[in-house]
């Protein structure tokens, strides 16, 4: 960027990687286009004819592409679902979205998920990540098909332990001390994401501790 001030605005003023790096091979370019134009001040409506800032100004505009809207954390919604005693997962996770190792949850007994709340999401491939919960879930399904149980689901202390875990991990990434605001945080600001690495992950998936699910260990554990 040769234009000294336009290189300074461009500058972050939060840690790289606090939100999700975006790469472009003609970004530079199109960025310095005689026909282009940086603004950066905060939108205060959007009207008939263009993005009001909030200073004031009327940007008219014939065309406008945006994605700030979206609800990042709205797993398996707009479905209704209900778990044990009536309580919807809306309800139970209307403070933040939040699952035992990302699969499952107490009070919803053989509900389990791929790629849910809490796990690795945007930092490791879903494909990977989705093939090793797999794993999981047909381990915990296996006991269920052996006739040892009608239902599994992970008990609330279980669920609790994790999080707490989670969330004191999640505080010490760039995520939470980057200094900037991304669809990473959740409404309290806490990262969402699985905060410790993909070896981590894979060893949590590897084999269930059935104490999170008040069962025994099965008597057998040969999984093909």
């Amino acid at each position: 960027v040769t234009d000294p001030v336009l290189r300074e605005r461009l500058r972050p003023d939060h840690l790289p990687l606090c939100k999700r790096l975006i790469f472009s091979p003609d970004y530079y370019q199109a960025i310095q286009h005689p026909q282009a134009r940086l603004v950066s001040n905060g939108i205060r409506a959007i009207e008939a004819n263009g993005i009001r800032t909030v200073d004031g100004e009327l940007h008219e505009l014939d065309v406008i592409v945006y994605a700030t809207g979206f609800h990042a954390d709205a797993f398996m919604r707009p479905m209704s679902i209900t778990g044990r005693d009536g309580v919807q997962l809306s309800e139970f996770w209307q403070e933040r979205p939040k699952a035992y190792l990302a699969v499952t949850m107490p009070g919803f007994p053989n509900l389990f998920m791929l790629n849910g709340p809490n796990g690795p999401v945007g930092n490791f491939s879903l494909i990977d990540i989705a093939e090793h919960q797999w794993g999981y879930i047909e381990r915990l399904m296996a006991r269920l098909d052996a006739g040892e149980c009608d239902a599994i689901e992970p008990s609330m202390h279980a669920m609790e332990t994790f999080e707490e875990e989670r969330v004191e991990a999640a505080k010490q990434t760039v995520w939470y001390r980057g200094g900037c605001v991304s669809w990473y945080l959740d409404a309290q600001g806490i990262p969402s994401s699985w905060p410790w690495n993909f070896q981590r992950f894979v060893d949590c998936m590897a084999e269930p501790d059935w104490s999170a699910f008040n069962l025994p260990a099965p008597a057998a554990a040969s999984h093909t």
